[in-house]
């Protein structure tokens, strides 16, 4: 629907060593040596040297390495639906192998009715001025080119004559340069599409190869020192040119990305860097990618910049001028990179042609083209060109905003809302509730609930806590005062000595375990002790006393004490039954 076609870009020259192919058949790579060094020249050793020590060269000549490079390329292109492809380093496959896989395409796609362009990569260069040096560079890259090969290759000779030594540096004039592109159209296999162009992966961005302010432009790596941005008009407008000659030159022009505005960079791999958008642009940059946006537009409305034939009207040292024509279809283009504005005479054959690119264009009434310095100008006589599309309104196209506006075209980022309320909720990270798009606070944050407060809660206590919740059984309460024993204010000693002191406290006061005897009567209050429980005997004769079980009723009576207390109830007990003794035997006297 854009109007774009898509080409794959197929590498069947080498894999990396830790590809599959080369990792489960090592016997479909060639050996060799790397492409380059002393005694393995590019082109002599093209068929078995090695791009790099890691980077197997595929064996055309294995049918099985071969197949399954043709397969990959099939499927590439059947599945993506692609329009083309770029065939990578053809001069250093097989010479069947092109062959081989352009026939595979052609049936595959073509006799059902889909064109794939096939442009091929064949390294070759520019070796002098006239046409018998330049021979071989031409025949190179022709062989691969046919109805059952290639469709067209890049070409690199029409590269080498002009990008550097003309645009870049201006080593060469527009002489040099026009005579150059007439030989593009003169010197390939007829019917070819060539395709120029005046940058690539392979070489250092062109405005810094243009750049007169540093000396870095070839350098690769940081430690190097890589060039910068430049900070002069020169290299844009050697870009200007440069891409002016190549959107209206004939051939498929081929544009390395970011060199529409000027991207600066060393060799590779610093050409790589990653594309700037607009807003990272300078001005000089956002100029000169405007008026190639524009070229590239007209190279697209005019059939006669797409596909007509090279004709050279003029050219001088720093102007070239020449017709694109196909039919009745005709534009002229008109170069200048000098200084001055420039008048020539061009006849009356053009004075039907308009402007429609540049401040240049025929004087009214003459046949005078007039040429401004630094600049590309584009006359035509074709009446299908669309004329300049007026601006798209800018503004706000969506409805729900304040400031929408209904005529806008295109949306500029304008767009305001009212205001909404602002996100209640707890933001306090630490509770519980916590809401991370809040931003208000609503007083609603809760909580873990803290582990009560404990201690001693009764308020008579020495260390009681008003503020414990939960009583710990730690309560302390002070000692009651003891009662003196015998009104005396001294106590034994813990030796059992029995030594006074300065203290007056007494011993624990005697606890009994009830207050009732045996008999009814009440325990003696300061030993507990009840009177004598006798036994009753079934023949009405007192025989045994059992003496009550008496309670430890002290722990405060020492040894001396317990053993006194002993002696006395024994003479007791004695006199108890001295005095039984007596009383049964005057009962027995008095009965006999």
């Amino acid at each position: 629907d854009a109007g774009i076609r898509v080409m794959g870009d197929f590498v069947v020259n080498h894999v990396h060593e830790d590809h599959p192919y080369h990792v489960e058949h090592p016997d479909w790579f060639n050996e060799g040596c790397i492409c380059g060094e002393p005694g393995c020249d590019w082109t002599e050793n093209r068929l078995e040297c090695l791009f790099r020590d890691y980077m197997p060269d595929v064996d055309w000549k294995n049918r099985n390495a071969s197949e399954q490079m043709i397969e990959d390329v099939l499927w590439w292109i059947e599945t993506f639906d692609l329009d083309g492809g770029r065939i990578d380093a053809v001069k250093h496959v097989d010479d069947l192998a092109i062959t081989n896989l352009a026939v595979r395409i052609n049936e595959r796609f073509e006799t059902a009715g889909t064109d794939i362009y096939l442009k091929g990569e064949t390294a070759m260069g520019w070796a002098g001025h006239d046409l018998a040096s330049n021979a071989e560079q031409y025949d190179t890259i022709n062989q691969y080119i046919g109805p059952n090969a290639l469709d067209g290759q890049a070409d690199f000779v029409l590269y080498h004559a002009t990008s550097d030594r003309v645009f870049a540096t201006g080593q060469d004039d527009y002489i040099h340069l026009d005579y150059w592109t007439a030989r593009s159209q003169d010197q390939y296999t007829e019917g070819a599409v060539m395709v120029p162009f005046v940058g690539s992966h392979d070489v250092s961005r062109f405005t810094s190869r243009a750049d007169p302010g540093t000396a870095d432009e070839w350098n690769q790596w940081v430690e190097q020192g890589l060039p910068g941005q430049p900070g002069t008009d020169d290299p844009y407008q050697a870009s200007l040119q440069a891409h002016g000659w190549l959107l209206t030159t004939p051939g498929a022009p081929m544009i390395y990305m970011g060199d529409e505005y000027g991207e600066f960079g060393g060799a590779d791999p610093d050409n790589r860097h990653m594309w700037r958008d607009n807003a990272t642009q300078n001005d000089r940059e956002r100029g000169l990618l405007e008026n190639i946006s524009q070229l590239g537009l007209l190279r697209s409305e005019l059939d006669s910049l797409r596909r007509g034939g090279y004709l050279s009207i003029h050219n001088a040292s720093d102007i070239v001028v020449f017709q694109r024509s196909i039919g009745d279809q005709s534009s002229i283009v008109a170069l200048n990179r000098g200084t001055t504005n420039i008048s020539i005479d061009i006849g009356s054959f053009f004075i039907d042609h308009r402007t429609v690119f540049g401040d240049g264009g025929i004087e009214n009434g003459t046949t005078l083209l007039n040429v401004t310095s630094h600049s590309v100008t584009i006359l035509t006589n074709e009446t299908a060109i669309l004329e300049p599309e007026p601006e798209p309104i800018l503004g706000c196209t969506d409805s729900t905003a304040l400031n929408y506006n209904s005529a806008a075209e295109v949306d500029d980022g304008t767009c305001t809302y009212p205001s909404p309320d602002p996100v209640q909720g707890c933001t306090d990270s630490t509770a519980l509730n916590y809401n991370s798009t809040a931003e208000v606070d609503d007083g609603t944050c809760t909580y873990p609930s803290p582990d009560p407060v404990q201690g001693c809660t009764d308020s008579t206590a020495l260390n009681y806590n008003s503020a414990a919740e939960v009583d710990d059984g730690s309560c302390d309460y002070p000692s009651p005062e003891p009662e003196p024993i015998n009104g005396s204010n001294s106590t034994d000693s813990p030796n059992g000595m029995g030594n006074e002191t300065n203290s007056t406290t007494d011993p624990d006061p005697v606890v009994c375990p009830t207050d009732i005897c045996w008999d009814g009567s009440s325990r003696d209050p300061s030993d507990c002790s009840c009177p004598d429980e006798l036994e009753n005997v079934s023949d009405g004769n007192l025989t045994t006393i059992v003496p009550p079980v008496e309670p430890d009723v002290t722990d405060s009576v020492n040894e001396d004490e317990s053993t006194a207390g002993i002696t006395t109830r024994v003479i007791l007990l004695g006199g108890i039954l001295m005095f039984f003794a007596l009383s049964t035997l005057a009962m027995i006297t008095r009965r006999s």
